[in-house]
């Protein structure tokens, strides 16, 4: 029976430890629902802009934003197909399906097509016919005692680095291997961790990366590719602290209750101006489709009003920024 080889140094251990207790930190902050609004959906984009890089597709973060948006002049349907499933990976988590399932079918979301195992021959990779029977022992481990007595920040990183090394997918394999590690983390209710975009670091150091898989299948040893998947992880989470606790140091010192005081629409008008910076007369009809300027131009008089918002230039040729 496969049963992964790995030791847990004092270096896992740490690093282990540090993630618990930012998560602690971080499930005791309370942000304002408005603010908490905004950290989800810069999460988000950045989740699904870093997996793009691990996957080598020419997407930019801002590419990334106004597809999220409907705001891009040109919808490209895989990213919105990766999109929509990093947006969903909690209801996939959810399906009661075995893994083996559960993985063609995320892959599958992915490209919107049922023939997902590759068939290809692709350098130093395994080859196609004998994708299942490298999967097959993955999906037992994973399923037994052993694995369920493992920390699940460990399983998650184990199941990345298989998947990764046997590359079963045609296309947007690497996308679905971390989607899946991000999936068993859910299912152990590391919410948290699944829905922040620690792959940044992992897009970031590609050489370290690659070497460490290519000695993990040269020794099937766990342990180095366990400690750089969880420090990464880390890394991030101590970002993420900072920022939960900087926006509830601004919400208790500034003390504005207008964030929650604004209508949807506004609301939106508000979160187009954090990512784009600014908004022109020429932007309201791919911002809310449907709705006349005059509207528009009403609620950014509010937001105006609030002091949210400063305004330059004058008629058709106004700019609006967040005020500072």
């Amino acid at each position: 029976m496969y049963i992964p080889d790995f030791s847990i140094t004092n270096k896992l251990l740490k690093t282990v430890g540090e993630i618990e207790k930012n998560i602690g930190i971080i499930e005791g902050i309370k942000l304002l629902p408005f603010s908490q609004k905004i950290l989800t959906k810069e999460n988000l984009e950045k989740k699904v802009y870093n997996l793009c890089l691990i996957e080598d597709l020419n997407f930019s973060l801002i590419d990334v934003k106004r597809h999220l948006d409907s705001v891009s002049p040109h919808l490209d349907n895989n990213l919105l197909n990766i999109i929509e499933l990093v947006q969903n990976i909690e209801e996939l988590s959810k399906i009661k399906s075995l893994w083996s399932k559960r993985i063609k079918l995320t892959n599958e979301k992915i490209r919107n097509d049922k023939n997902s195992f590759r068939v290809r021959k692709i350098p130093n990779k395994i080859n196609p016919d004998e994708i299942l029977a490298r999967i097959t022992p993955v999906m037992e481990w994973l399923n037994s005692t052993d694995a369920k007595n493992t920390h699940p920040i460990i399983v998650s990183g184990i199941l990345l680095a298989d998947f990764e090394i046997i590359h079963p997918f045609e296309s947007n394999s690497k996308i679905t291997n971390h989607i899946l590690a991000d999936m068993y983390l859910l299912q152990n209710n590391y919410n948290i961790i699944s829905q922040t975009p620690y792959q940044e670091g992992l897009a970031v150091l590609t050489y370290r990366y690659n070497e460490l898989l290519n000695y993990l299948k040269e020794s099937n040893d766990y342990t180095e590719w366990i400690e750089f998947f969880a420090e990464n992880i880390s890394n991030y989470l101590n970002i993420l602290r900072e920022k939960y606790q900087l926006l509830e140091r601004e919400s208790k010192e500034r003390n504005i209750p207008n964030l929650e005081k604004l209508t949807p629409r506004q609301q939106k008008i508000y979160q187009y101006l954090l990512d784009y910076k600014f908004i022109q007369n020429s932007d309201f009809p791919k911002l809310v489709p449907g709705v006349s300027e005059d509207s528009i131009l009403r609620d950014l008089r509010s937001l105006l009003e609030l002091g949210m918002i400063v305004k330059s230039g004058k008629t058709k040729s106004s700019k609006y920024e967040i005020k500072h």
